[in-house]
């Protein structure tokens, strides 16, 4: 095994966990369903009330998956407000000071109640901390509002924990983009090799990593099976706390 003098974690779904059931409850054709948009909904009707909700969370859920496909066409990264510009079209709500507003209101709505969805395991944290004990520890997150990701980070007090956070939204650029990575080698001064990346996400960390040279863990909560033909991970664990197992 290479001898390591980085740890290049990924945020999301490999720290900390977003538990859906947390998000507000909103009933759509009958059923009860966990999402952002029921509070963001209050917030569009106190400027549009005329708009249903099931109209709305049509608007929604599509803008989500352009404003997705768009970021991952190029691997390129976008502001959330684009999202819920993209939402307003499609809701043939013309651009004006109170949909400016709106869109600001919307985005710290949304981010808001994602950000209270997320849960980090105690067990995460000493695992964080033993590492920190030995090895330098960075982060790289793709995330389209940044101040969410340090609020995260912040609530749970590890923010400190890391030499480097680049939050993609912050560069314009997402992984598996090479140049989010090599970024990050710049400020830590160190090689590829030198450092292993940790995440959940095979194609953004695994694949993006593994591009740039780097070794990877790849955190398969699922147990899923590897269906890429060319790149695989060099270590795989089910949970977070097992990389130590390998580190």
């Amino acid at each position: 095994m290479r001898t390591y003098k980085v740890i290049i974690f990924d945020l999301f779904d490999t720290i900390v966990n977003f538990n859906r059931s947390l998000l507000p409850e909103a009933e759509l054709n009958g059923s009860q369903i966990n999402s952002t948009s029921a509070a963001v909904y209050k917030l569009f009707k106190k400027y549009y009330e005329h708009v249903t909700f099931d109209d709305f969370y049509s608007a929604f859920l599509k803008s989500y998956e352009e404003f997705e496909e768009m970021k991952k066409k190029e691997n390129l990264e976008f502001h959330n407000k684009e999202r819920f510009k993209l939402m307003l079209d499609k809701l043939n709500i013309n651009t004006n000071s109170d949909s400016n507003r709106l869109v600001e209101e919307m985005v710290l709505c949304h981010m808001g109640k994602i950000a209270g969805a997320m849960e980090f395991p105690e067990e995460n944290r000493n695992t964080l901390n033993m590492l920190r004990n030995r090895y330098r520890l960075a982060l790289i997150s793709n995330l389209d509002h940044a101040p969410t990701a340090y609020k995260i980070l912040d609530k749970f007090g590890i923010r400190n924990l890391f030499e480097k956070i680049l939050i993609s939204i912050e560069v314009g650029i997402r992984k598996p983009n090479p140049d989010i990575f090599l970024e990050a080698f710049i400020y830590l001064k160190i090689k590829p090799n030198e450092a292993i990346f940790v995440g959940d996400n095979f194609e953004a960390d695994v694949i993006g990593s593994k591009n740039v040279g780097m070794d990877a863990i790849w955190v398969n909560k699922g147990n899923e099976k590897n269906r890429h033909e060319i790149t695989s991970p060099d270590y795989e664990v089910t949970k977070f706390t097992e990389i130590t197992n390998i580190l």
